[in-house]
């Protein structure tokens, strides 16, 4: 499953690349979503961190507000036109941009006990063997490092009444607000792999927990992601239908 799988999911991503930095662009301008994410971000790394992994980085939201805040950035995804996009953004902020093309699961180019985190957002779902990447995940930390998880209970079950009446709000709720229909997205369409992913098998966030655990991490903790499971966000109503939103941290 793992290399063919892997580019074919990276290749859907990086034709979605134009449609998700439009999308970080706005989150970026407005003014609680970075509060949120630079607070949420600063709380759960601590002082005492400076080297961190931006894995699957997308387009750099996560790799910009992180080199705000004074961290040591590096960042890391496998589609083309996310790392190109990424690189743009983040030369936009004034940083030198420390980012390569790399398949998130074998992190090869990276040494062992060099990062003090690893972060990412909504890409664990993506990964084509997440109980791998866990494992090498923990192996680049150092003694007290740990990896932060944003995530989501994505395309578990698509044939529910919620996610259908969900999913017909979130196409009122983008004509309302963009003035179109939203555009088909690659990785929604058959045949790009994702239906092959192993994580959308199972009921998240437990099935993360069982493979932290497994992996060797000395605690794992999780909690809903408030912000992003809030009907007082706008997002919600645009993508909550696609599954509950939830956090990970979990120490070496």
């Amino acid at each position: 499953m793992g290399e063919g799988l892997f580019e074919k999911v990276e290749w859907a991503w990086s034709q979605d690349s134009g449609g998700y930095d439009e999308l970080i662009q706005k989150q970026l301008g407005r003014r609680r979503d970075v509060d949120h994410w630079q607070g949420e971000l600063r709380s759960v790394l601590g002082p005492d961190c400076q080297e961190v992994l931006d894995v699957g980085c997308g387009p750099g939201f996560f790799s910009v507000l992180l080199l705000r805040l004074g961290y040591t950035v590096q960042s890391l995804d496998g589609a083309e036109g996310m790392v190109e996009r990424a690189r743009k953004n983040i030369a936009a902020t004034g940083f030198e941009p420390r980012i390569s093309l790399g398949d998130a699961v074998k992190l090869d180019r990276y040494q062992p006990g060099s990062l003090d985190a690893i972060v990412s957002r909504d890409v664990v779902w993506t990964l084509y063997d997440p109980e791998r990447a866990f494992r090498r995940w923990r192996e680049l930390l150092r003694e007290e490092g740990k990896v932060v998880i944003y995530d989501g209970n994505y395309r578990y079950d698509h044939s529910s009444l919620k996610y259908r009446l969900g999913k017909g709000i979130s196409t009122i709720v983008k004509f309302c607000t963009e003035g179109r229909k939203a555009l088909t997205r690659q990785h929604h369409t058959n045949g790009n792999g994702f239906e092959e992913l192993p994580m959308i098998q199972y009921q998240r966030p437990e099935r993360d927990f069982e493979l932290l655990q497994k992996a060797g991490y000395s605690r794992v903790k999780v909690t809903p992601d408030r912000f992003r499971n809030s009907p007082l966000h706008l997002d919600f109503w645009k993508y909550g239908y696609q599954g509950t939103r939830f956090r990970i941290i979990a120490y070496r």
